[in-house]
């Protein structure tokens, strides 16, 4: 072997070893990318329990909310791609404004605690029942580091039950008297706290345009008073596009299942308590993950239509709605399996 030879051959082998290198690299490395990755959907039956409720025939149908995974992506997956029909998502997509871990979990939490209350109401009242929805106060979902109250006591998940010796019952009447208060200006919150109400001496700061705020994310928590009780058991899974299908479990449940006609159906769609379906994210995957649980069809807010059908998913009827009436309409109008 000539000299020549020998230095092209070792080259290469160095070529090779560091191709190499660099791919172990970037498949073990994160990014501050996040990858959306598809999961099977999850049945709503033993999820959501209305009072009273019966144990549907093994005929009857199911209702399947559905879920995503979301984790760092790896390097890798940012230059290839995220296999299985997953997609690569920008950070400020998935944690805006440098948010936190403790923050976005917060905050996803909140959201699924709403979209509880809205599903249990848009439920029940479609079955007829008459629900009552009273304001209760203001939780604290998530607080800006700066802000004063983020150092004064307060933390995530309190409730706000006076300012400034005013009650407090909705966002709207919080923030009232937050204006009235003015910027940089002392104020006290009484908050509920695990069974206890505690006073907190805090601060307003000025907000994007000078009005006096908090500085924290509010959630709104309300008290549903309604002849049929909903419970909900729902682990590791957060944020509210599983709203509508929670919604349409409490309908089928309390038609014993007969309206389901034996179909399998996943739904995904934040819902609010006028019963109007909001797009979520992520619905590529969650497409793949209702075929993956064996669902006939998929109801899709209407602004997520086109990306659901995107996903190319083989054998899963995709339909858009707008409303909660729309989606039973859609259930009704599906011939059976």
């Amino acid at each position: 072997m000539t000299r020549a030879l020998r230095l092209i051959l070792f080259g290469a082998v160095l070529s090779m070893l560091a191709v190499g290198g660099v791919s172990i690299w970037a498949l073990q490395a994160q990014s501050s990318d996040f990858a959306f990755v598809p999961r099977a959907a999850q049945p709503t039956l033993g999820a959501v329990k209305l009072e009273g409720e019966q144990l549907p025939p093994k005929d009857a149908g199911r209702v399947f909310f559905t879920t995503i995974g979301v984790r760092h992506a790896s390097v890798w997956e940012t230059w290839f791609g995220v296999s299985g029909g997953g997609e690569v998502v920008p950070e400020h997509a998935v944690r805006p404004d440098g948010e936190s871990d403790q923050e976005r979990t917060r905050l996803d939490d909140e959201a699924m605690d709403s979209s509880q209350d809205a599903a249990t109401v848009v439920g029940l009242r479609a079955l007829g029942y008459p629900v009552e929805v009273e304001a209760v106060g203001v939780q604290i979902a998530g607080m800006a580091a700066s802000a004063p109250i983020a150092k004064d006591g307060a933390e995530l998940g309190d409730l706000i039950l006076e300012a400034a010796q005013r009650p407090v019952t909705t966002i709207e009447s919080l923030r009232t008297i937050i204006a009235d208060v003015g910027a940089d200006r002392p104020v006290a919150l009484d908050v509920h706290r695990d069974g206890d109400v505690q006073t907190i001496d805090t601060a307003t700061i000025a907000g994007a345009d000078d009005r006096a705020i908090l500085g924290i994310t509010p959630g709104q928590a309300n008290r549903i008073n309604a002849p049929r009780q909903v419970t909900y058991t729902i682990e590791g899974v957060g944020g509210p596009s599983a709203g509508l299908a929670f919604a349409l479990q409490i309908y089928s449940a309390g038609k014993d299942y007969a309206n389901l006609k034996g179909l399998r159906v996943a739904a995904t769609g934040s819902i609010s308590m006028a019963g109007t379906v909001r797009p979520i994210g992520g619905v590529a995957e969650k497409a793949i993950g209702a075929r993956r649980a064996g669902a006939d069809i998929f109801l899709v807010p209407t602004a997520n239509a086109a990306a659901a059908q995107a996903a190319n998913v083989q054998g899963l009827k995709i339909i858009p709605v707008e409303n909660f009436t729309q989606a039973l309409r859609a259930i009704a109008e599906t011939p059976r399996p």
